[in-house]
């Protein structure tokens, strides 16, 4: 029972095991995403400075025509910055995606890990069981080999006793019959 309880222990630390380094793959992957799109997002970053920076310049440098240079600088940083947007948008929403893979993921390998662990328990306890029976057949088995000796020594010492009986007998059968014929050769006068 120690054993079973031992067995059951190990099978769940290694489940255990198993579940930890598939969390710690998971983390290892969601950590990795996390760091594209914190490097995705510094070149989005960058880009938009730089966008912001080059409509700056050209604003400054076509100050004279300031009508026109307004409306260029306003779109182009309006472009820039929608496009800056757009990219985050699209960044933020890959993150949450891998995010949702990566907790889907960790969901099925602790069901596999929980099912795995049901299935070394059903297992060992099959086996428990029929290592029991084993030891209880080998133990009858083994109860009948001394019944079947004892019945034996009880039967040869029927025999010997029922042998020493019968000679008893016979001695005594022979004894009677003298007796019986010298009774009868007397009461008859026969010697």
């Amino acid at each position: 029972m120690a054993e079973s309880t031992e067995n059951e222990k190990d099978l769940t630390g290694k489940a255990k095991n198993i579940a930890s380094k598939a969390a710690a793959e998971v983390k290892e992957e969601f950590n990795e995403l996390k760091q594209e799109a914190a490097e995705a997002s510094e070149k989005v970053k960058g880009m938009a400075s730089k966008a912001a920076a080059e409509a700056k310049e050209e604003f400054n440098e076509l100050k004279e025509d300031a009508a026109e240079a307004a409306g260029k600088a306003k779109a182009f940083a309006g472009k820039a910055k929608a496009e800056a947007a757009e990219k985050m948008a699209d960044l933020k929403e890959d993150a949450e995606e891998a995010i949702d893979e990566a907790k889907e993921k960790v969901q099925e390998l602790a069901k596999e890990a929980e099912e795995a662990v049901n299935k070394a328990k059903d297992k060992v306890k099959a086996m428990m069981q029929d290592e029991k029976v084993q030891k209880m057949k080998a133990e009858a088995s083994e109860k009948m080999e001394d019944m079947k000796e004892d019945l034996e020594e009880a039967a040869d010492k029927a025999k010997a006793k029922a042998s020493e009986l019968a000679h008893e007998a016979e001695e005594a059968v022979e004894e009677i019959s003298k007796k019986a014929k010298g009774f009868f050769a007397r009461l008859f006068g026969k010697k």
